[in-house]
């Protein structure tokens, strides 16, 4: 380690799940929970804010918290926050990468990490330094700590999408935190947006580069019909489904062009294997739809995290917006806020004091 111990408290507040199911039945704040040590080529991070996602509240509620490697779960992925040690072999992995103890980072824990019970909701967090990346040059802690799980996987989006100059994409959930980073990155690459959201976060995405068209999904109810009545005679080069309507792509057929892709990052409303065999197995002579279809399932990655932080250097997405900020003793609100599906950007929850 590169900071003595005794430069560290020996305890730090830190949410846990003590059972499954809502937040407020789930979460404990616990006050003394020892501070960890980074291990192997770890960092020891002081979290300064943490940003909220929607699989949060899925881990909280599915995953058991009884399994022996999954004791007292932390929840929370995203983050951003200082380096205040390094483990004895991250010295060059760091250098490489341009940290060092007082580095200010951000960064989502990787999947092994939530496996066994290791989030982000807690003063001090060790996390392997490759998944770590310097936070943008110009951008807020707090807004820096929701680059992770959305940026990532809009990164991961953009990378099967391969939108050309001129083509014409649908965001559906276009206002929620992947959304937003679309609309900005889309945009940039030369492609033309329309947004699928609620008449009140019109506002938002248009700022954020949906210059097309805004689309209702309350007044336009439903959605595929509008977009069957309104685009069939000029469909999408892709639809990028951030919600997980599976009707929205059953009905694709007239508004998604034969050689399009659409591409789907939550599963459905149904979640589970049956948007997947409905997407990739089901025979275009049985009905299926005939048109190529993928689930994208996110592993956070250092070079990802990287990635997302070049587009806001570059000004190629120039806004995080966030929706609320909650104090640490506020986890439960701001994951009740989450529930509602009703956020205009990330929620963001400020850990360090």
């Amino acid at each position: 380690m590169d900071t003595p111990a005794n430069a560290l408290p020996s305890t730090m507040r830190s949410w846990i799940v003590g059972k499954n199911g809502p937040p407020a039945d789930a979460l404990q704040l616990v006050p003394d929970v020892p501070v960890p040590t980074p291990q192997g080529a770890n960092a020891l991070i002081k979290v300064a804010y943490v940003s909220l996602n929607p699989a949060d509240l899925q881990f909280m509620k599915k995953i058991p918290t009884l399994l022996p490697f999954r004791r007292r779960p932390v929840p929370g992925l995203d983050f951003c926050g200082e380096i205040v040690a390094l483990g004895p072999s991250a010295t060059a992995t760091a250098a490489t990468h341009k940290f060092e103890v007082g580095s200010v980072v951000c960064g989502a824990i990787p999947a092994g990490s939530v496996a066994v019970g290791v989030g982000t909701l807690a003063e001090y967090i060790t996390v392997p330094v490759e998944i770590l990346s310097l936070k943008p040059d110009d951008l807020s802690d707090a807004a820096s700590s929701g680059l992770g799980i959305a940026g990532q996987t809009a990164a991961l989006v953009m990378s099967e999408a391969n939108v050309q100059p001129g083509q014409r994409v649908l965001i559906n959930g276009a206002s929620g935190g992947v959304g937003t980073f679309l609309c900005q990155i889309v945009t940039a690459r030369g492609g033309v947006v329309t947004a699928v959201c609620s008449g009140s976060n019109a506002g938002l995405v248009r700022k954020l580069g949906a210059v097309e068209q805004v689309v209702d999904y309350i007044l336009n109810s439903p959605v595929y019909y509008h977009l069957e009545t309104e685009y069939s005679d000029n469909p999408f080069d892709v639809i990028i489904d951030c919600v997980g309507n599976q009707f929205l792509y059953d009905m694709c057929e007239p508004y998604l062009k034969p050689t399009g892709i659409f591409l789907n990052i939550v599963g459905g409303a149904t979640e589970g294997v049956v948007p997947w065999v409905k997407g990739t197995l089901w025979p275009k002579f049985l009905g299926g739809t005939p048109r190529r279809y993928k689930i994208l399932a996110l592993m956070p990655s250092g070079n990802l995290q990287r990635e997302v932080v070049q587009w806001v250097n570059d000004g190629l997405v120039q806004d995080v917006p966030i929706d609320s900020q909650f104090a640490m003793e506020d986890a439960i609100k701001a994951y009740e806020k989450l529930e509602t599906k009703r956020a205009k950007g990330k929620i963001i929850v400020k850990v360090a004091s």
